[in-house]
């Protein structure tokens, strides 16, 4: 069977859909190498010559609009080139790793949507032309033979939003990517007291400053905290930039630093995806206080690299933190200071969270989920 894959994100392997692709293509042929891979990357994304050889074929696709406009050439690759190029490769299926589904294909497609933010949170609907989009998107999730959701939490979103078959829904569970390890902590906050001047005890976060990460209550609650006495000297480590001056989307979370008089003891940082494992594993406590997550992999990549984990108890996150994390309601502020003062203050309830972290994030991988999409691409063959 040849399956035929949108490489849109393949430049990006660090990034969410650009990791999600690598890590599904670096097990995929050991998983079923009685199939054909080969991915699709548009002629404007891709840098140099592409790689040749190997278990996975690499082919350029021309997106003629790219001297025009990055958006509109994006949408011509997913409905026009991606598409196109799989009928002459002759294609059997076609597998598209996020929500971009070409509304017209050659074969089978099978598309997996990561969450639906855009349809669901009203402030991330953004101006007329990306609403368009949007419904191209759910227009050709709806034609989709095959639909891969990262949770449970999101395949009820897919079935009860988009009117999609239950039967058309699969759940198929992400995972962290192999950098994710831990470090040695007492070299790892060495090496982040070099870097980032954090010297002592700190509780990260790391991830988007879009409304939804919440990250105004993690800052109320540290202000909650510092009230009572309970910081014990630590820092609470941001690390993350607003992408636009919209403050319904962006709250101003340098503002709020400043009126809640944080200055001391909150640091923001600009941290690239590759020192990620190094703050895990220096870290005192990793907080996620999310409202919404398709799946949630800050705190998996922080349960990975052996860091305590407090999350949000809001969509998918306690599906991914089971028992190996303190869960706490998004809008409790109390509550959050009071797990975070708990996990500042009680070195067994760290030790005991980061043996469950280790646990539970060994129960996520790649393998598993590339073994789970291939057995159901392969029931499309010959279904169009």
């Amino acid at each position: 069977m040849h399956i035929v894959l949108n490489g849109m994100f393949w430049p990006e392997p660090n990034t969410g859909s650009g990791q999600y692709l690598h890590g599904l293509l670096q097990t995929l042929p050991q998983m079923a190498p009685q199939h054909r891979y080969t991915v699709v990357v548009p002629r404007y994304r891709a840098s140099g010559p592409l790689p040749q050889g190997g278990a996975v074929a690499l082919v350029e696709a021309p997106t003629p609009l790219d001297g025009v406009a990055r958006q509109l050439a994006k949408l011509w690759f997913e409905q026009v080139a991606f598409p196109r190029t799989a009928a002459r490769l002759r294609a059997d299926a076609l597998f598209v790793p996020y929500a971009a589904a070409p509304l017209l294909a050659p074969a089978p497609v099978a598309t997996t949507v990561h969450d639906i933010i855009w349809q669901l949170l009203p402030e991330y609907r953004g101006k007329r032309l990306f609403r368009l989009y949007a419904r191209l998107v759910v227009a050709a999730t709806r034609r989709a033979a095959r639909i891969f959701a990262d949770s449970e939490h999101t395949r009820g979103d897919i079935i009860a939003h988009l009117g999609i078959a239950p039967t058309r829904v699969s759940t198929v569970l992400l995972a962290a990517g192999p950098q994710y390890r831990p470090l040695d902590v007492a070299e790892a906050r060495a090496e982040v007291a070099r870097r980032y001047g954090l010297e002592g005890p700190f509780v990260y976060y790391v991830g988007g400053l879009d409304a939804r990460k919440n990250v105004p209550t993690l800052l109320r609650a540290w202000a909650a905290l510092a009230r009572r006495g309970g910081l014990g000297g630590a820092a609470l480590a941001v690390a993350g930039r607003a992408l636009s001056g919209d403050r319904l989307l962006f709250p101003d979370i340098d503002g709020l630093i400043a009126e809640l008089g944080l200055g001391q003891s909150v640091r923001r940082l600009d941290v690239p995806r590759e020192d990620g494992p190094l703050l895990y594993s220096a870290a005192t406590a990793f907080a996620f206080p999310s409202r919404y997550e398709g799946f949630g992999l800050g705190p998996l990549e922080a349960m990975a690299c052996g860091a305590p984990v407090v999350c949000s108890s809001a969509s998918s996150l306690p599906e991914v933190a089971g028992d190996a994390a303190l869960l706490v309601g998004p809008d409790d502020v109390e509550g959050w200071a009071d797990a975070i003062g708990r996990l500042l203050a009680e070195p067994g309830l760290r030790q005991q969270l980061r043996e469950r972290g280790f646990a539970r994030a060994a129960q996520f991988s790649y393998q598993r989920a590339a073994r789970e999409i291939v057995s159901q691409i392969e029931t499309l063959r010959g279904t169009n």
